[in-house]
């Protein structure tokens, strides 16, 4: 039998985050969320929670083995109390899972601070002439004696501003497309590095900004991975997030309809709450009915990811869909509440906003989730999963 339980482990960590979300981050979230400055207090807050090291070595303060269904319950709960902060196990895992690939001395100088929360790290792939195509980057990775030169600029990188170091994705000159590819680890004071804040319209504390690289020199030893095989790795990593990032869109989605659930039953017009109204009440419904399904669209990926089983289209399914779904539920929300619910006072003009970063960005947008999704039906033949 099929079965849609939560092991008592994991049910229980829900728990502890769920106290820690409501108590600590949601009373404060619509002043983070306004802010540029990266929550670092509220970051080390998760490392001693041991958020941040899910699937990391235990050497090194994580919680061992990959456990994908826990990454995805750990950013759903946190999210409910602010969606920023929910996506920092993401990126921790994305950028450890990376480093286990490198030497010992790299892995033993910024795991364990960054597991504990004390610094972060940025993945930068994406670059001004390639978005979702990152197997067309130009950065350039030159052997010279001891190393690397690395000249290009990086774009569109979240934690670029608060970041110690960065994971900078370059080709081999000559080469093309994804061959040729390697990962590097940038210390971020590294001479011929510059970055510059790009302000967007949501996610504001997680420091997004671009990386220009001015023929950085970087040691041989702070190559991550395989010579040539940077792309393949990280690509591999994609799937484990995003069906994380569409249950942490759900999770702040879920935060708002509850709050919206509570208004309609305390706002009165017409002599009575406007919850008795079936345009209140019936549109509640729908919105609940698109989380429910959509938030087991997600668990089925990170269960196939623990099973060891192909689960490329529905990470995908899980990062176009989802936060395309949250999005109208917030805007539900949002009206419920009516002017209320577009005031800069009220968390769902926040919620709303930071929501919108994941349907243009971060791990790829809607059209290449469906391009990947797309060639998969035609190469099985089936539109059956």
């Amino acid at each position: 039998m099929v079965s849609f339980n939560f092991s008592a482990e994991h049910q229980q960590f829900a728990e502890v985050l769920s106290d820690f979300s409501t108590k600590a981050l949601l009373p404060h979230y619509n002043r983070r969320a306004a802010s540029t400055e990266f929550p670092f207090d509220a970051f080390a807050e998760l490392g001693k929670l041991g958020v941040l090291g899910i699937g990391l070595p235990e050497k090194f303060g994580g919680t061992g083995a990959e456990d994908p269904v826990l990454l995805g319950l750990a950013t759903e709960t946190l999210a409910a109390g602010d969606i920023n902060l929910a996506s920092a196990p993401i990126q921790v895992g994305l950028v450890g899972s990376q480093l286990l690939y490198a030497s010992d001395e790299v892995q033993e100088r910024y795991l364990p601070t960054l597991i504990s929360g004390k610094e972060t790290l940025a993945i930068a792939l994406t670059e001004p002439g390639s978005g979702s195509d990152a197997g067309a980057l130009r950065t350039t990775a030159t052997p010279v004696d001891g190393g690397w030169r690395l000249s290009g600029e990086k774009t569109a990188i979240s934690w670029a501003m608060n970041a110690s170091a960065t994971l900078v994705y370059a080709r081999t000159p000559g080469t093309t497309r994804s061959q040729g590819v390697s990962c590097f680890l940038v210390p971020m004071a590294a001479e011929g590095v510059t970055r510059h804040h790009m302000l967007g319209m949501g996610c504001l504390p997680l420091g997004w900004g671009s990386i220009h690289l001015d023929n950085v020199f970087i040691p041989a030893d702070h190559l991550v991975g395989e010579e040539g095989r940077g792309f393949h790795t990280v690509m591999n990593h994609f799937d484990f997030s995003r069906a994380a990032i569409g249950l942490m869109c759900l999770g702040a989605a879920r935060q708002s309809l509850d709050e919206a659930l509570t208004y309609s039953e305390q706002r009165e017009a017409f002599g009575q709450k406007i919850s008795r109204y079936q345009g209140v009440s019936f549109g509640l419904a729908e919105q609940a009915t698109y989380l429910e399904a959509a938030r087991l669209l997600c668990y089925k990926a990170l269960w196939l990811r623990e099973a060891e089983q192909p689960h490329t289209s529905l990470a995908s399914m899980s990062k176009w869909w989802p936060p395309q779904v949250a999005r109208q539920a917030i805007e539900v929300a949002m009206r419920i509440h009516g002017n209320l619910g577009y005031a800069a006072e009220f968390p769902h003009q926040a919620r709303y906003r930071d929501v919108m970063a994941y349907l243009v960005a971060a791990d790829g947008s809607a059209e290449i989730q469906k391009r990947i999704i797309a060639a998969d039906l035609y190469r099985n033949g089936t539109v059956a999963y």
